[in-house]
């Protein structure tokens, strides 16, 4: 399967950011991998020279909508904001227990392309890659997954 370049994981949770860098490297989906644990070390991080001038284009954020220091809301809220070259091409929300509210108010961010559910399984990273990432032609021939 074709890899992504580079993900930005932001969760405030060190072994949720573990366990789902484990399922990436586990799934061979993606070349690189950054952590950052809050809404503005995110902001923070697209928001710098290293990430303009990456060798790897960030084609995916997963980011928890419930965190400290900046919720995953407020994130969403500034990211918006950004200039195109500092956004990832997808982007989408991750939470362990989202209501009825929560995915109701993800909409209104023009930016997310999905939410999935906690904890990140090697199956949703593969249905996500190969329903937001490849083209037909890229469908590996057997169906069997």
């Amino acid at each position: 399967m074709e890899k992504i370049n580079r993900v930005l994981l932001i969760d405030d949770d060190d072994i949720t950011n573990y366990m789902n860098k484990r399922v990436l490297n586990k799934a061979e989906i993606t070349r690189q991998i950054d952590v950052v644990t809050d809404g503005q070390a995110a902001l923070t991080y697209l928001s710098s020279p290293e990430h303009l001038q990456a060798d790897l284009p960030l084609d995916l954020i997963l980011v928890d909508i419930k965190m400290s220091v900046m919720d995953g809301f407020d994130f969403l809220e500034r990211y918006q904001h950004l200039a195109p070259e500092r956004k990832a091409k997808k982007l989408f929300a991750l939470s362990s227990s989202a209501s009825f509210y929560d995915l109701h108010r993800l909409k209104e961010f023009p930016d997310v392309d999905g939410h999935l559910s906690k904890p990140l399984t090697q199956t949703d990273a593969l249905h996500l890659i190969k329903e937001h990432f490849l083209s037909p032609d890229d469908y590996p021939a057997s169906s069997e997954e």
